[in-house]
């Protein structure tokens, strides 16, 4: 344990003084997944920190730029993923092996969503062609509720399903009975190299993270939320910082039904306009740029790669300030 702890020190400092390298992200992967730095984050164990690793597709198959997250397991986790909800099976792999083409890293599904198998055979689609290797995708998945008396099997039944060999992030989908005891069977997947970073979903107060926490031996990585531009949360974000725990937004522009609302916002729409952009990419990009991880839900090949054009600017201070003052701090899904 000590040899790895000092291997992942080493890897933590090299990417601070090259990160800026192309190229670089390539090796931090390698020698991060040789050494198994994710599993090796015990509580206590290591202090790590969230950093953006910029990648300008020069030695990787990627064609456009990509920002990752360093997540508090060790591992890189892409900005900017694909959301899969609603889709079937056939249309996930279509959507899936289109975002890849197009420049995305990050794929999120659920067993909740029954598409895990259309997940799965997109991603290999785009491995066996040689558009991607498996290292350099990210493929999240949950364990859902109907499932919480079950936990470990349905770790391995969303492995089977999705046929990638390990899931890079598994999550409790949502608080419930038994979900202290699906977090520690995602523990035990990551000792046994299933799983390699873990978290948890739906949690939104400092108090909810705090109960999952408080059992775990391995700090969540992730929590994934539900975070727009009406609903941002800053308290959960900031009280997260101690632990390096990292927010994931769903439904980034609203959800299905709202997103209107989000696109229409005169204010979203000014900044827009300065930027040439559209009102989804300034979405995103403020998300990003708020230290967010998001993942648009889409099945519509035009929106997936419109939502990736989003590494080729930055807001302004005065754009991330107008983009805040947004916030009612109601979610949606409550009105």
């Amino acid at each position: 344990m000590e040899t790895t702890k000092a291997v992942c020190q080493l890897t933590k400092d090299l990417t601070k003084i090259t990160k800026s390298a192309a190229g670089f992200f390539t090796l931090l992967l390698l020698v991060t997944n040789v050494v198994g730095c994710g599993a090796a984050l015990q509580k206590g164990e290591m202090e790590m920190t969230k950093e953006i690793i910029q990648s300008d597709g020069a030695e990787t198959s990627s064609p456009a730029r990509t920002e990752y997250v360093k997540l508090n397991s060790g591992y890189n986790m892409p900005a900017l993923g694909l959301g899969t909800w609603t889709l079937s099976d056939d249309k996930a792999e279509e959507s899936v092996y289109f975002a890849i083409k197009n420049g995305y890293r990050l794929i999120d599904t659920a067993r909740y969503y029954n598409n895990e198998i259309g997940v799965g055979r997109g991603g290999r689609r785009a491995i066996s062609e040689g558009v991607i290797s498996r290292e350099e995708i990210f493929v999240t998945s949950k364990v859902m509720p109907g499932d919480y008396r079950r936990p470990d099997a349905a770790i391995d039944d969303s492995l089977e399903r999705l046929g990638l060999g390990y899931i890079d992030l598994m999550l409790v989908h949502q608080p419930g009975a038994g979900d202290e005891e699906v977090y520690k069977a995602l523990e035990r997947g990551v000792r046994a190299g299933k799983i390699r970073s873990i978290g948890i979903s739906n949690y939104y107060t400092p108090e909810a993270f705090e109960r999952i926490n408080r059992i775990a031996e391995i700090v969540p990585a992730v929590v994934q939320n539900e975070n727009h531009p009406f609903y941002q949360n800053k308290q959960l974000q900031e009280y997260l910082r101690q632990y390096g725990t990292v927010v994931e937004a769903w439904y980034p522009f609203g959800g299905r039904g709202n997103t209107q609302k989000v696109f229409q916002n005169e204010t979203i729409k000014e900044i827009a306009s300065r930027h040439g952009k559209t009102s989804a990419q300034i979405v995103l990009r403020w998300q990003i740029q708020d230290g967010y991880i998001v993942i648009p839900g889409s099945g519509n090949s035009q929106h997936i790669a419109e939502n990736a054009a989003i590494f080729d600017f930055a807001l302004s201070d005065d754009d991330m300030q107008q983009m805040k003052e947004l916030n009612t701090n109601r979610r949606f899904e409550n009105w």
